[in-house]
């Protein structure tokens, strides 16, 4: 579910930047529009800076815990002690693991997504009038995913929080793409 949204995220975010610019070629937005597009930004730039953030905050994570359990597996006396406190290191470095992976994972998606959508909506084949309609129909589409219920499980505080990192992770690395992405665009357009 938490990809699903995420599709639905990059969709209506790109939805709302395509019709609240200027270079869309649909016309002037309107006032409703283009601020929805600077709020699109701000939350862009805030996600770009938080998944560096958090990457470094996991990297940190992770020697902080290996020099922990490096020195604990050094301090032990028996087999049974070193086998315990290497299944604890195992375990607490897979949830870190997990969040590169899961981040990595929504980057790679969302960066894919970002370039097929700025094809459809910036294909110059078809008239303005259709690049809004397909603007506007991948807002609702994106609207929709975002709105999938979550599966009705009995959620153990494992699996809660699995999911809030899922989250987390694929909110930041979306916003960073799409960051990345207009980045790339001003500098080809020479508006830096």
């Amino acid at each position: 579910v938490q990809l699903v949204h995420l599709i639905g995220k990059v969709y209506n975010l790109s939805a709302i930047q395509f019709i609240g610019s200027a270079d869309a070629g649909i016309g002037m937005p309107s006032i409703r529009n283009w601020a929805a597009n600077q709020k699109a930004k701000i939350n862009s730039k805030h996600g770009k800076n938080k998944n560096k953030i958090d990457t470094l905050r996991s990297g940190l994570t992770m020697k902080t815990m290996q020099a922990k359990y490096q020195e604990q597996l050094a301090k032990a006396t028996t087999d049974e002690e070193k086998t315990k406190i290497q299944e604890e290191m195992e375990s607490a470095l897979s949830t870190t693991l997990l969040k590169i992976v899961w981040t990595t994972t929504t980057v790679d998606i969302t960066n894919t997504l970002f370039e097929v959508i700025q094809m459809v909506l910036f294909d110059q084949s078809v008239d303005a009038k259709t690049r809004e309609h397909r603007a506007h129909g991948l807002r609702k589409l994106g609207e929709i995913l975002m709105a999938c219920p979550e599966p009705e499980l009995g959620e153990n505080e494992e699996e809660k929080d699995a999911k809030k990192l899922y989250e987390e992770a694929a909110f930041a690395a979306m916003l960073e793409t799409v960051t990345k992405k207009e980045e790339a665009q001003r500098k080809a357009n020479g508006a830096y």
